[in-house]
């Protein structure tokens, strides 16, 4: 492993305001200590194969926590509200702002707050190891995150509940020295419950900034978490995020995350269907032009019979960029009449655009139905003739297949808001630069 060249982090205190039990800094030391020893992760380790950190480690950045609340009006985040009518929680280079988020008419039994307001048993929960077991060495990004955390979101659905829909805005505007912003957050879904969390991460101005979230999801009996994501962060950014994800009994998960900021990126989700019935359904679309690398790696975890999952990614890479996708499912001993299925497919408009897909399935019990597969191609030179000969442009022409093959799960996304706002982030994304 190289050595961590992020000195300045690593010599910070970071607090977060009001908390500072002595089991959670002993357990901030012991993370530092970890990055000391390996470093952060690099292409050696399988889980990074294809992604490296090596430009994001020669940058200096500094934490975020003792900047001053940056001046900002709620007119300034219309265009990246879900709606004017959903419950908001914002969060301005990695703070949460009260002035900024409308939370004033939750639910019954339901509250959302943020980091600073935990209580101990939030910070348990949210500082508990990621659900799936891996390589320590591929988890430094985690650790720093625990180290430095300073604010995030901590969301609890009372039992029966209806949270529907409730964005969570990360908005950073960059300054003249690279920033580091480490959310951590917590979503905890009590039985019976239902909810639809959109994140957005994104940016109100141009610079250097490194997001690095880490999120915890609890789902228990009979609830149903709609879990959307938009990673629309500035073209000179770094994004990663790792998700956690519990499902406790016939508790049911869909995730869609539309990827398609920042220059690196890579979205981490851990997916443990921990009892019987549980379900789990991810979707996403990745979307990369010109020197981007945006990475998307799921590892789902069937511990216990009848559960059942589905994968379905899409990339579209254009110019010089690159995608990676990356789908591990493991069946555990015991894990009977369990239903995982996985899907990626990329399209490549450039002869210089690059994707690397790696599927795999681990199955350690009997009676099981599991399936994977991966295609990689260019658009189809037929569908283009045709559209061609009916009088549409070129340009036109490539646009609606892409538009077709992007769309399709768009249009598969429960939410109608969710649905509409990702609609217009996809259209937006086709409408700007010289491709297609």
């Amino acid at each position: 492993m190289t050595a961590l060249s992020l000195p300045h982090l690593l010599e910070a205190r970071p607090s977060i305001p009001g908390q500072s039990p002595l089991w959670l800094e002993t357990l901030r030391a012991e993370a530092v200590e970890r990055i000391r020893r390996n470093g952060l992760p690099t292409r050696k380790l399988e889980a990074w194969k294809f992604t490296s950190l090596g430009a994001l480690e020669r940058i200096a950045f500094r934490p975020a926590d003792d900047d001053a609340a940056p001046r900002l009006d709620k007119a300034a985040l219309t265009t990246l509200r879900l709606t004017p009518q959903c419950h908001l929680a914002v969060f301005v280079n990695g703070r949460f702002r009260a002035d900024l988020s409308d939370l004033a008419h939750l639910p019954e039994g339901s509250s959302v707050t943020s980091l600073a307001k935990a209580d101990e048993a939030d910070l348990r929960a949210l500082t508990t190891a990621p659900e799936i077991a891996s390589d320590p060495r591929a988890r430094a990004l985690v650790d720093l995150n625990t180290a430095f955390m300073s604010d995030g979101a901590v969301i609890h659905l009372g039992p029966g509940a209806t949270l529907d829909p409730i964005q969570l805005l990360f908005v950073a505007l960059p300054g003249g020295e690279p920033k580091v912003f480490q959310p951590r957050n917590l979503i905890a879904a009590a039985a019976g419950s239902s909810a639809t969390v959109l994140e957005t991460y994104a940016s109100l101005g141009e610079g250097v900034y490194w997001t690095n979230a880490a999120s915890r999801v609890l789902i228990a009996r009979n609830a149903v978490l709609r879990h959307y994501k938009l990673q629309a962060e500035a073209p000179a950014a770094y994004h990663t995020a790792e998700t956690s994800v519990r499902l406790d009994e016939a508790a049911a998960y869909r995730m869609f995350i539309l990827a398609e900021g920042a220059g690196l990126a890579r979205n981490e989700i851990d997916v443990a269907l921990a009892a019987p019935d549980a379900e789990a359904r991810l979707s996403g679309a990745t979307l990369a032009r010109g020197a981007q690398h945006l990475d998307t790696t799921i590892r789902i975890d069937h511990a216990m019979p009848n559960g059942s999952s589905a994968q379905a990614f899409r990339s579209v890479v254009d110019d010089r960029a690159h995608a990676v996708f990356q789908g591990r499912i493991r069946v555990a001993p015991g894990a009977e009449k369990t239903d995982a299925q996985q899907l990626s497919r990329s399209l490549l408009l450039s002869a210089a655009a690059g994707t690397d897909t790696k599927p795999e399935l681990e199955i350690l019990a009997d009676d099981v139905k599991c399936s994977h597969g991966a295609a990689v191609g260019d658009l189809d030179k037929d569908a283009l003739f045709y559209l061609r000969a009916r009088g549409i442009g070129e340009s036109e022409a490539r646009r609606i297949l892409i538009d077709a093959f992007i769309g399709e799960l768009i249009a598969a996304v429960e939410s109608e808001p969710a649905r509409q706002y990702f609609r217009q982030a996809f259209d937006g994304w086709l409408s700007r630069g010289g491709h297609p």
